[in-house]
């Protein structure tokens, strides 16, 4: 006879797995937030945007079981996928590219990882020549060398005569904007509790005045804190500070996209914004600097949408945004390059 005082391991294991489906279903549908909540306010969510193609994952391994099972529970993991509408366009796009396109703008934005290859080896003349072959005419980059000068990157990118820097100060990386058309009215913008930066410049083309914005976020730190991570024998310690840390960049981003977009809103002409944001497109700081700006993207991207070539490709931190009024992005695409743990991204554009 059973003893109903006995406990039922096989219904808690079940009532475990039932509420597991659950909590992942409202963890992996609250992802929207991460686009309209501050971090300064509240950072989990941008945390739930980091993982959120992790939580998919999840979710669709869990939907193939409950399916197999036949359970009705496959609701919740059907659910959590669904709710993800808004991030499915930022991940694959089907926009076919334009044979022979003569834009006015051939753009690129790229994060040159202070010009280091393997061994240390320079990589500057190498991003040259790719870029020369490209035939772009106008280049944002970033973690440029402390010490590189305009004059050396004249010398190197020689068909791009206008070259303007934030300007080291022997620490820091700098932010350069090169282009075959003239620049002018020129402005740094320093963010008092990092040393990242932004530069802004006045691009004249075809006698009509465009602003260009390159921008570096504050990075995630992830890169500093992994070695800790492997290396430190009181991991749970060490986890705890990690995650701190970046949360605490999560906050210092939050921040400097608050004061770029007051700026951004006060120019008095077309935009294109680009850079390493550390921002994935869902996101407090993704959402800010777009504004009613268009995702490059999002208007002429085809196939799966990705810069950064580490963490198994599988986040967008490089953007090129633009004014839609004035411009037409015709083709973007992916630079099939290996000089930086990011990857360039080349967009032309047509001025309407």
């Amino acid at each position: 006879m059973i003893n109903p005082s006995q406990p039922h391991p096989i219904r808690i294991r079940s009532l475990m797995g039932k509420s597991a489906y659950v909590i992942l279903m409202l963890i992996t549908s609250l992802s929207f937030l991460a686009l309209y909540i501050s971090p300064e306010t509240f950072v989990l969510f941008q945390w739930i945007g980091v993982v959120l193609p992790l939580l998919l994952c999840c979710n669709l391994f869990l939907l193939i079981i409950a399916l197999y099972k036949r359970s009705w529970y496959s609701i919740c993991p059907l659910i959590a996928i669904l709710a993800n509408f808004h991030y499915y366009p930022h991940k694959f796009q089907m926009h076919q590219p334009e044979e022979g396109n003569l834009a006015e703008i051939k753009f690129a934005t790229y994060n040159v990882h202070e010009f280091k290859m393997i061994y240390n080896i320079s990589s500057m003349e190498h991003i040259a020549e790719y870029f020369s072959a490209q035939q772009l005419n106008t280049l944002c980059l970033q973690e440029i060398p402390a010490d590189c000068t305009e004059a050396d990157l004249r010398q190197v990118f020689t068909s791009m005569p206008y070259v303007l820097t934030t300007g080291g100060d022997g620490k820091h990386f700098q932010l350069a904007i090169l282009s075959k058309y003239p620049l002018d009215s020129i402005s740094t913008i320093s963010f008092p509790e990092r040393p990242n930066c932004a530069l802004f410049a006045d691009m004249t083309v075809n006698s009509k005045k465009i602003r260009i914005a390159n921008f570096h976020l504050q990075t995630t730190n992830w890169n500093q804190v992994k070695g800790t991570l492997l290396h430190e024998e009181h991991t749970q310690g060490s986890w705890a500070d990690a995650l701190g840390v970046i949360s605490s960049n999560f906050r210092f981003r939050g921040k400097q996209v608050d004061s770029l977009r007051s700026i951004l809103d006060r120019s008095p002409y077309p935009l294109i914004v680009s850079g390493d944001f550390n921002n994935t497109p869902v996101s407090y700081g993704y959402r800010i600097l777009k504004g009613d700006l268009n995702d490059a993207y999002q208007e002429a991207g085809n196939g799966y949408g990705y810069t950064y070539r580490y963490f198994m490709k599988l986040y967008r931190i490089d953007f090129v945004l633009y004014s839609g009024t004035t411009m037409q992005a015709r083709n973007y695409r992916l630079g099939a390059v290996e000089y930086s743990d990011h990857l360039p991204v080349l967009v032309d554009l047509d001025i309407k």
